[in-house]
């Protein structure tokens, strides 16, 4: 092994002979149930390097090998990350760092759409505000499902879409039952209903054309 390859451990070669001389020495042919309880080991690549071997978990271990481990754990209590874990964890990141960059920026851009929506809106009179959908029965413990709406506070008469104040933007007399019961958000989300939006930005472009 190259002297600048990264290593699972910070053990030497030579403690780790000692450290097998030793296990060989004082496993005996007996498992100790004390040990084996409490046995653990840092990760996988760390144990085939004390073993020099491949680790194939717990189960796959002699009882010397075990008893090696368990050396080994006392004397070295913080090893090193495991390189090939961290390469392959650092590989994907970057692999994924044009994603996560592109999902960052389509988010920022329809924050700074949102605000431009409403600020337009407002200029005329109209406030709006997002609530979430609550009418849909699903609605569980751990599970939600229902739109986020723009909500108008103020009516809107913009062109043919007309709208009360107190409703959605997506309101119409058919689907009046389906949005009876919106609730105000408190994280500064974003609307999710696509027909809310599709209106606010028909409504934005006649307000400033």
């Amino acid at each position: 092994m190259s002297s600048s390859t990264p290593r699972a451990t910070n053990l030497t070669l030579e403690e780790l002979d000692a450290l097998r001389a030793r296990a060989r020495r004082e496993a005996g042919p007996f498992v100790d149930p004390d040990v084996q309880r409490r046995f653990r080991v840092h990760n996988g690549e760390w144990a085939t390097e004390v073993l020099g071997g491949p680790y194939g978990g717990p189960h796959a271990l002699t009882w010397p090998e075990l008893y090696l481990l368990h050396l080994a754990v006392q004397a070295e209590p913080t090893p090193p990350p495991p390189p090939r874990a961290t390469a392959a964890r650092l590989a994907r990141e970057l692999e994924e760092a044009p994603a996560r960059r592109a999902a960052a920026e389509e988010a920022a851009r329809q924050e700074e759409e949102w605000r431009d929506l409403v600020a337009t809106l407002q200029a005329a009179g109209v406030r709006v505000e997002v609530r979430h959908n609550y009418t849909s029965h699903r609605h569980l413990e751990f599970y939600t499902q229902g739109g986020d709406h723009v909500y108008l506070l103020d009516p809107l008469h913009v062109g043919r879409l007309h709208r009360d104040a107190r409703v959605a933007l997506c309101h119409t007399p058919s689907n009046a039952p389906n949005l009876e019961y919106l609730e105000p958000t408190q994280d500064n989300r974003l609307p999710s209903c696509r027909t809310c939006l599709r209106h606010m930005r028909s409504a934005a472009r006649r307000l400033t054309s």
